[in-house]
């Protein structure tokens, strides 16, 4: 049996726990590209319910911040054939989209961070305690998750990735499945820890 320790054991790092009104939920990418484009992903049925229960959380009247602490990041793919922005596969999954007279926080972005070229850093520091710390959810896991979360951490945030939440497509040489895995693997080993959908606390 291993006896490997991740880098935030070792660095003493406490693993976080989150509830709706401590932290910031972002949903990353999650568009129909996943499910009807060239970036068709295996795991929707299980990892759709899985985003949906955690934003109602986030949505209950427990939650003290209104919806403000809600971020939902769409990918534009530009001149790419990928997330045509003005066609169906732009548009976010549609039970996640918020109501018009939402106060949850739309942004889009063309990097994979979805920090870069965003309001997405200042805008958290306008949620005060609840922007310090953010729980990600989404696609695809080995990039804009991960180089989200990496981000994250490196600007000091309290980093959480609700693990069954957050997906990927196969690539050469490797499933969707397993590599959802191995990035999970990397980001709870040295930028964050890895919950579930039900570890989220509405208290």
């Amino acid at each position: 049996m291993s006896t490997a320790k991740s880098m935030r054991t070792l660095l003493g790092a406490t693993p976080s726990t989150a509830s709706v009104n401590d932290s910031t939920l972002i949903i990353i990418d999650a568009q129909n590209e996943y499910a009807d484009g060239l970036l068709t992903t295996r795991n929707l049925e299980s990892t759709r319910p899985a985003i949906r229960s955690v934003l109602d959380k986030y949505r209950s009247d427990e939650n003290k911040h209104q919806g403000k602490n809600i971020v939902h990041v769409q990918h534009i793919g530009g001149s790419a054939p990928i997330f045509t922005q003005d066609t169906p596969l732009f548009d976010e999954f549609e039970e996640l989209r918020p109501a018009s007279d939402s106060d949850e926080k739309i942004i889009t972005k063309n990097y994979p961070s979805s920090f870069a070229g965003t309001d997405l850093e200042d805008y958290l520091k306008t949620l005060g305690d609840a922007g310090k710390k953010v729980v990600l959810t989404g696609y695809m896991a080995h990039v804009c998750v991960s180089t989200t979360a990496r981000k994250a951490s490196e600007l000091g945030l309290e980093v959480v990735i609700v693990g069954d939440a957050v997906g990927d497509r196969d690539i050469p040489g490797i499933t969707g499945e397993d590599l959802t895995k191995t990035a999970l693997k990397e980001l709870d080993d040295a930028f964050g820890t890895v919950l579930k959908s039900n570890d989220i606390q509405v208290a």
